[in-house]
C-alpha cells in the first residue's frame, strides 16, 4: 500500500467497534474506507502528522522518522469494570506488536516499540474525552537506523 496519502489513519480490528469509535472520536473525522476491501482501514485526517507523531513519542525521532508509526487504542470500559482484564489488554497489545515484528522483517525493514509516549497526546489527537477508548502502546515501521550508542556481542558458544 505505498500509494496511501500522508495523514491519520484507523485500522479497525473489530467491526462491531466502528459505530462506538465513529461516536467516541472527533466528529469530523473522515472514516474515509481506503486500502484493500479486505482490510478495515479508514482514513481520518490526511495531513502530515510527523511533528505530532514526535510530539506523542515523547519527542523522539523515530516517531516522526518511520515509515509509519501507529498507537494502538483498547476499549476501555472493561477494564474499568473487571480490573483484572487490564493485563489482558496489553497481552493484546504485545501479540500485535509481535506480528509487527516479523512482518517488518520480512518485508524487509525493521519495527520497534515506542517505550514512551503521551497518551494524553494521543487522546487529545484522537478527541477521546472519557475513559472508553485508551492508548495503551504505541510503535513504529521503518529502516534500521545504527545507534553508535549501543554494542553487540557474540552470543555464548553452546556447549554440547
Amino acid at each position: 500500500m505505498s500509494d496511501l496519502e500522508p495523514g491519520l489513519y484507523m485500522f479497525v480490528r473489530n467491526p462491531g467497534a466502528l459505530p462506538d469509535l465513529k461516536r467516541s472520536l472527533r466528529p469530523e473525522w473522515l472514516w474515509q474506507k481506503t486500502g484493500p476491501d479486505h482490510l478495515p482501514l479508514y482514513l481520518l485526517l490526511p495531513y502530515d502528522l510527523r511533528a505530532t507523531t514526535k510530539l506523542i513519542c515523547c519527542h523522539q525521532d523515530i516517531g516522526a522518522d518511520s515509515c509509519f508509526a501507529l498507537g494502538m487504542i483498547a476499549a476501555f470500559g472493561i477494564a474499568l469494570k473487571q480490573p483484572w482484564r487490564y493485563r489482558h489488554l496489553f497481552w493484546e497489545c504485545g501479540i500485535l506488536g509481535h506480528a509487527l515484528y516479523l512482518e517488518a522483517e520480512a518485508a524487509g525493514v525493521r519495527a520497534t516499540g515506542i517505550g514512551c509516549f503521551f497518551d494524553d497526546e494521543m487522546h487529545a489527537l484522537l478527541g477521546v474525552e472519557d475513559h472508553t477508548w485508551q492508548s495503551l502502546y504505541h510503535f513504529t515501521v521503518g529502516r534500521a537506523v545504527d545507534d553508535q550508542r549501543l554494542s553487540t556481542c557474540p552470543p555464548y558458544e553452546v556447549q554440547p
